[in-house]
């Protein structure tokens, strides 16, 4: 265990923290959460929360937010004691939190959910739609956030549902603003806006508390980093004070070494297990490419270069147009999802919630989705052998559920996507397509994710690995193509790797290529 240090600095010193946590523990039942738990936010700083999920980060954050009290310890709020009743008790003492989940009302517009309960008002105390907009409008343009405030919230996107709750909380102005995950289902440029508006905040003498599962993100944006491990603080430490490997170690006890596969150092000796000749798609030029038998290919790029269309083509749900497939040496054509699974592809979707799962199903329905037509007699599946297929995919998987009756929405991210991998691995795939794996999912879930990918590639299966995440694909890959605009713009091989170099071909050569076999 890292020994934590407190920071320390001459010109903060002297100041009084705007919010002091002291020896703060917390338990539900038997399970103590949170143990004797303490760390300080001052001032114009922006303190990332790290850890594993069921660490105590959202506890935490509750406890801060007055939705639960702690047990013992005690809270400060600019030298005054601070134990919110209840969130509203929070809200008024300057401390807001935005939630994951969000709690945007379907029904409502935009500028309706972003003012709910604090609508303005005209001269006789009637609320002002003309107002309500005028205002919504000018916070969303301030904040940069594409929203219009006239939009339903039934309408909005996840990634717009996330960024509607930031700039509800922002709205308040509070003393402390408390993200948690607050770019989890962002692009890359949107993930941008949020960051400047908490540095906004932060040069605005506002604190904020940020967890998140991208060390990218703490290692930009953090002035402060604290680490929780098990319910205790296993770092705290000071922009400088702290390196990407030392968070990893006090999340998990490993460094960033430990956590990806050994690869083999050539895979010319094994068959081609995928090939694509000039395939294309809307969105996706000519590109040609083989993959063989065990090979982990990685595709780079920014946001929005083919990535998508690419993944979607792969898995047959939005077909190749043209080109030629061909697995184990046989056209394959992917002319639907259903073909593809026939054929021997597996899809891991980007957005687990909304095409990878039944979030209000048990883990033994949605492990066992799949399994259904091959395990079954005359379309249908025994209680008793669906039971046994579950507790197998559980315990294969280290999904950690109370149980299989348990609903998926109730796992935590990186369990949830557990469940994933467990239905669409029923029976070992000849093609794996992974679009953004680990999106959204902890350390501790991550690296249970690569040792499964690295035993499906020692078992021969060819790995698609589509991800934004640059560690990722520099540490599980054998390969790596890089896409702009639709086409693939370069390659690197493993002795080749950096981000540097990886970026560099992201930014788009003046020849875009379209051959990567």
């Amino acid at each position: 265990m890292t020994k934590p240090a407190s920071p320390q600095s001459p010109d903060s010193a002297a100041a009084l923290p705007r919010l002091a946590v002291s020896g703060v523990s917390k338990s539900f039942g038997s399970n103590l959460v949170l143990r004797d738990v303490s760390f300080s936010v001052r001032a114009g700083e922006v303190v990332s929360l790290v850890g594993e999920n069921g660490a105590g980060k959202s506890t935490l954050m509750h406890i801060c937010a007055g939705t639960f009290p702690p047990d013992g310890g005690t809270l400060m709020l600019d030298g005054a004691a601070y134990r919110p009743a209840s969130p509203r008790a929070a809200s008024k003492a300057g401390v807001a939190l935005a939630l994951q989940e969000t709690a945007i009302l379907p029904d409502l517009t935009v500028a309706e959910n972003l003012f709910f309960g604090d609508e303005p008002r005209g001269l006789l105390g009637l609320m002002s739609q003309k107002r309500l907009h005028w205002d919504a409008e000018a916070l969303l343009a301030d904040l940069g956030f594409a929203l219009k405030a006239d939009r339903l919230g039934a309408e909005l996107s996840a990634a717009e549902r996330q960024m509607l709750e930031i700039a509800r909380a922002v709205r308040q102005k509070p003393r402390l603003l408390i993200l948690d995950e607050p770019t989890a289902s962002l692009s890359s440029h949107e993930t941008d806006l949020v960051l400047k508006a908490m540095d906004r905040i932060k040069q605005g003498g506002g604190s904020v508390i940020f967890i998140s599962h991208r060390l990218d993100e703490v290692m930009q944006a953090a002035d402060h980093a604290v680490v929780l491990k098990d319910g205790m603080l296993t770092l705290d430490a000071v922009r400088g004070g702290f390196t990407r490997d030392d968070l990893i170690r006090a999340m998990v006890g490993r460094t960033l070494t430990d956590i990806f596969p050994p690869r083999p150092a050539s895979f010319t000796d094994k068959p081609v297990r995928l090939a694509l000749e000039g395939a294309v798609a809307p969105g996706l030029k000519p590109l040609t490419l083989a993959v063989r038998a065990g090979e982990i290919i990685g595709f780079a790029g920014l946001e929005g270069q083919g990535q998508r269309p690419l993944a979607r083509a792969l898995s047959g749900i939005a077909p190749f147009t043209g080109g030629t497939i061909a697995i184990d040496d046989k056209a394959t054509p992917i002319s639907s999802v259903s073909r593809g699974i026939a054929a021997g592809i597996a899809s891991i979707p980007d957005d687990r919630k909304h095409e990878g799962l039944a979030l209000d199903l048990p883990v033994r329905m949605n492990v066992s989705l799949f399994a259904l037509s091959r395990k079954s007699r005359w379309g249908w599946l025994r209680q008793q052998l669906e039971q046994t297929f579950a507790e197998e995919a559980r315990r294969r998987f280290a999904i950690r559920t109370t149980g299989i009756e348990q609903p998926v929405r109730q796992l935590s991210g990186g369990n949830q996507q557990k469940v994933v991998f467990a239905r669409w691995l029923a029976e070992t795939p000849k093609v794996l397509v992974l679009y953004e794996p680990t999106k959204g999912v902890d350390v501790g879930a991550k690296t249970e994710i690569y040792r499964l990918v690295g035993e499906l590639s020692a078992q021969g299966v060819a790995v698609i690995l589509i991800s934004a995440d640059m560690l990722e694909l520099i540490g599980l890959s054998d390969r790596i193509h890089v896409l702009f605009e639709g086409a693939v713009t370069g390659t690197l091989e493993r002795s080749d790797f950096s981000e540097e170099a990886i970026m560099r071909l992201a930014a788009g050569p003046e020849g875009v290529l379209g051959h990567a076999a």
